[in-house]
């Protein structure tokens, strides 16, 4: 605890560097936790709604409207109908209107209704303030709130059948998108935090599998040397001279998207530094009167490569493992913005900043602009925290 209590005395005494800890830990905790605070799942469409799609941030949830038709059979002008509508009924009321004329009021109880369509009326019908279908036998109300006037040119018949539809206007909901929405209805806030999740978790265990592959490697390259060292330096300058993100999309073109396939690439790309900076140093070490006094014990080369020579690299390997976790992120966000990481069922934060691109300009600002700042924070915070490491574990910077 003491060693501890010290380690983060130290660390903060920069404060960019402990904002941006906290900053990391934050991030974290939104990977590990990102079931119990998201306030829905983004990965569940069956809770998506286009009646919510693209809607600004503070914006509430909207109930989608239901459609009811009701049937009505008028002797001598008069009928009723009703029809459930949601939890209320849609009753719809017919008298007589003059001469040759026709009434009808239409009550939604509390609901509020939006457009009526008339079916099946006759052709010498005419409603009031209405619109009529170029080719069917529909008229369409806009407002039906005030009674419908129907007039029928040569006398009202006296028995008459149609069809009354209208609906319930989507209603608001208690529930809040604090970040917006983006073009499938779906939370942006619940999207951004469970697209941190998925990045930091590849970009983690990309970064560790890359530093346990690349630590091997480096050890037996220093521990046997000849053709053996000179084999895996140059294949690591082989990947060196390889971009990283061709490496990526070889590797994605041939295997496929997925989680694992993301990893996969990741380590072949990130492997290299990690086997150059413990080749480095375990040479230094193998040259120590520790290592020749372990020889002369008749050690095995596994237990003095893994108890005495590797403790003495581990503090560059934390160094460079998490800048490594940083540029594993960066580098699944650059697939998945380009289409070929992960597949559209676990959005990651490349794929939302990919998925909001087509509104970068618009006024939809915050479908790409959320998500970007995310990773862009994310990023930069696992950045310094590695960069005060590198300092903090650096002899020459000590006072």
């Amino acid at each position: 605890m003491k060693i501890l209590v010290a380690f983060l005395r130290e660390f903060f005494e920069s404060p960019v560097a402990g904002f941006c800890l906290i900053l990391t830990l934050f991030f974290a905790g939104c990977a590990i936790f990102a079931p119990l605070i998201s306030p829905m799942n983004p990965y569940n469409l069956a809770a998506f709604s286009l009646n919510d799609a693209r809607l600004p941030p503070g914006s509430r949830k909207m109930e989608p409207g239901q459609q009811a038709t009701v049937p009505l059979t008028l002797e001598q002008g008069q009928g009723r109908g009703e029809a459930p509508l949601g939890e209320q009924s849609l009753v719809v009321t017919a008298s007589p209107s003059g001469e040759t004329g026709l009434r009808l009021e239409v009550a939604g109880g509390e609901a509020e209704l939006g457009r009526l369509s008339l079916r099946s009326l006759p052709s010498s019908a005419t409603v009031a303030e209405a619109r009529k279908h170029p080719i069917r036998s529909e008229w369409t109300v806009s407002d039906s709130a005030s009674p419908i006037e129907i007039d029928f040119a040569g006398g009202r018949p006296d028995s008459l059948s149609f069809e009354v539809e209208t609906e319930i206007l989507a209603t608001p909901t208690d529930t809040t998108f604090a970040l917006g929405t983006d073009g499938y209805g779906r939370d942006m806030l619940s999207a951004i935090i469970y697209g941190v999740r998925i990045s930091f978790v590849v970009g983690a265990i990309g970064a560790l599998g890359s530093m346990m592959i690349g630590t091997g490697l480096g050890l037996l390259a220093a521990w046997r040397g000849g053709r053996i060292d000179a084999l895996v330096m140059r294949m690591a300058d082989f990947q060196l001279s390889i971009p990283s993100l061709m490496v990526g999309l070889l590797v994605l073109t041939i295997l496929g998207k997925g989680v694992g396939n993301i990893l996969i690439a990741i380590i072949l790309i990130n492997w290299t530094v990690f086997a150059r900076t413990t080749r480095s140093v375990a040479l230094a070490e193998l040259r120590s009167d520790y290592v020749e006094a372990a020889r002369g014990m008749r050690l095995s080369a596994l237990r003095i490569s893994l108890r005495h020579i590797l403790p003495n690299c581990l503090p560059s390997l934390l160094v460079i493992l998490t800048i490594n976790v940083a540029s594993a992120i960066t580098l699944e966000a650059s697939l998945s913005f380009l289409g070929v990481g992960l597949p559209l069922t676990q959005p990651s934060l490349g794929m939302l900043i990919s998925n909001g691109y087509e509104y970068m300009f618009s006024n939809l600002y915050w479908i790409a602009i959320y998500p970007g700042l995310a990773l862009m924070l994310m990023v930069v915070s696992i950045n310094v925290v590695g960069d005060r490491l590198r300092d903090m574990f650096n002899p020459q910077l000590k006072r």
